[in-house]
């Protein structure tokens, strides 16, 4: 598959067993580094090749995957890594894991020496359909998710989806919360496809899978395309779910993972729409049943703390002007950007976790 993004075609090969394309893209370079992280590196070594027979040299990084690895410190580090090895701007940057991988790798890739050719080995569910795609790369600053970044794409994006088998059901369902949000905003039938099996093992063993990452990717390189570099509100769509979601992943220190933040946040978005006279109920009860579907939990508003999520939703990327800028579902396929002030979306927040913060736990 050939997707555009910002007038850049990107090669994405998607299917099981496909690592083997790293070699051939590797081969054509004098200098190659690999950040790789160090739970792929452990559970899939027979799986990646060694790149050892290249002709150029090889650089090997091993990061420790996580939240906490996108900090300025790490990416110095890194840099430092690549200078002292002579890492030259003509080099290939690959990355093999995660979404944290990925956003460093990234911005590791767009700024070494303003910009060296970038390959992407998603392992992820959620960073084969999401982080992988559009061209955010980024690290975390002062608690502050993603406060600095690029934007930048991957020649190549290489989706083996071999690396979603096993019993690692995390793997999976942080990226089923994803196809969830793009069967709202954009394509009904992935939720039709996802409503066909009954928990992540089936999905995962499942035939629809590759169909449901294609899909996916499409639709986040589209939407992405439109408005690249996330000016004209175009691409807001994507973040469905996001603000509320990022805003309990910093309050919580990452402790929630990314599916079920993200989850819970269009279930409170979707819930600002309601009460703002814009969202049909029945995307709620939809998301809902998704959730019920696949074992992900709503994360209670209450034991992460309103006042706690405000702190981080003040430094949010989307606000401007003393409001938040939010893109809100209509119905199955449309929605309506707003803007909250912080004291309306407090309201928001409170009413929320008054009528439905019934669940406990943060996982």
């Amino acid at each position: 598959m050939i997707v555009n993004l910002n007038g850049q075609e990107v090669s994405v090969v998607i299917g099981p067993g496909t690592m083997h394309h790293i070699v051939s893209e590797a081969d054509r370079y004098s200098h190659v580094v690999l950040m790789i992280s160090k739970t792929v590196d452990d559970l899939y070594s027979d799986k990646i090749p060694k790149l050892t027979s290249l002709r150029g040299e090889l650089t090997r990084i091993v990061l420790t995957d996580g939240e906490n690895l996108k900090n300025i410190r790490n990416y110095q580090k890194i840099i430092g890594v690549l200078i002292e090895r002579g890492v030259e701007r003509d080099s290939l940057i690959i990355y093999i894991g995660g979404g944290t991988v990925g956003d460093l790798a990234g911005y590791v890739a767009s700024t070494y020496k303003r910009g060296t050719d970038f390959l992407a080995v998603p392992t992820t569910l959620l960073s084969q359909v999401d982080s992988s795609i559009g061209g955010k790369n980024g690290i975390n600053f002062s608690g502050v998710k993603n406060v600095i970044g690029t934007f930048y794409n991957p020649g190549t994006i290489i989706i083996d989806t071999d690396f979603l088998k096993g019993d690692d059901t995390l793997k999976i369902r942080d990226g089923i919360c994803e196809m969830i949000k793009y069967g709202i905003i954009k394509d009904e039938t992935i939720l039709r496809v996802l409503a066909k099996y009954d928990d992540i093992k089936s999905l995962a063993s499942g035939d629809d899978l590759i169909k449901l990452i294609s899909k996916s990717v499409k639709i986040k390189s589209e939407i992405s395309n439109r408005d690249f570099f996330d000016k004209t509100g175009e691409r807001s769509v994507l973040n469905f779910g996001h603000t509320i979601g990022h805003s309990i992943e910093s309050a919580t220190k990452n402790r929630i993972s990314h599916g079920p933040a993200v989850a819970t946040g269009m279930l409170v978005e979707t819930y600002i729409g309601e009460r703002m006279g814009i969202t049909k109920p029945e995307i709620r009860e939809e998301i809902r049943n998704q959730m019920n579907r696949f074992s992900i939990k709503q994360i209670s508003l209450r034991e992460v703390g309103i006042d706690n999520m405000m702190e981080y939703l003040k430094n949010d990327k989307k606000m401007s002007q003393g409001s938040i800028s939010m893109s809100i579902p209509e119905d199955f396929g449309t929605h309506q950007n707003v803007k909250l002030t912080p004291e309306n979306l407090r309201s928001h927040l409170r009413s929320f976790m008054e009528t439905f913060d019934t669940v406990t736990g943060t996982r």
